[in-house]
């Protein structure tokens, strides 16, 4: 008899504990979901690894001293420096498209990527005509 009734407890204990993950479970999903979009991940300083031009490194020539990065606010301001020089602005994104939109206080260098994450390193394809569409940088996060 009292084995019987330990088994009972046991399989009701492991009942409510199933019962508290299926109803957890999906939650901590959705939470962790929120905090995995596009915005939230960019926050933060990211350095040049490579830039590719029509399937052609040409990392040398767009950063020759190995030293630009761009470092992304939360207040949707960013600051991009290193050679060939200082760039700042604002930046904002599409979420669900995964599109990052920047809008540097350069005339004329305004620009849009699709973004995608691989570990640690980001991979923006340009988006607008072919040379953009044609280009890929590569960052890494800091």
């Amino acid at each position: 008899m009292k084995k019987c009734l330990q088994l009972l407890t046991s399989y009701s204990s492991m009942k409510t504990l199933a019962l508290i993950l299926l109803f957890t479970f999906p939650a901590i999903l959705i939470s962790c979901s929120k905090a995995d979009t596009l915005d939230k991940r960019l926050v933060g300083k990211w350095t040049m690894e490579k830039v590719y031009e029509y399937g052609e490194d040409l990392t040398a020539k767009h950063d020759s001293r190995d030293n630009r990065y761009i470092k992304f606010n939360s207040d949707g301001t960013f600051i991009s420096d290193g050679d060939p020089g200082r760039n700042t602005g604002r930046w904002r994104t599409d979420n669900e498209k995964m599109i990052l939109y920047i809008d540097s206080d350069v005339e004329d260098d305004d620009s849009e990527w699709n973004v995608t994450f691989n570990g640690d390193e980001t991979i923006w394809t340009g988006i607008g005509h072919p040379r953009k569409e044609n280009t890929k940088l590569v960052h890494k996060r800091e």
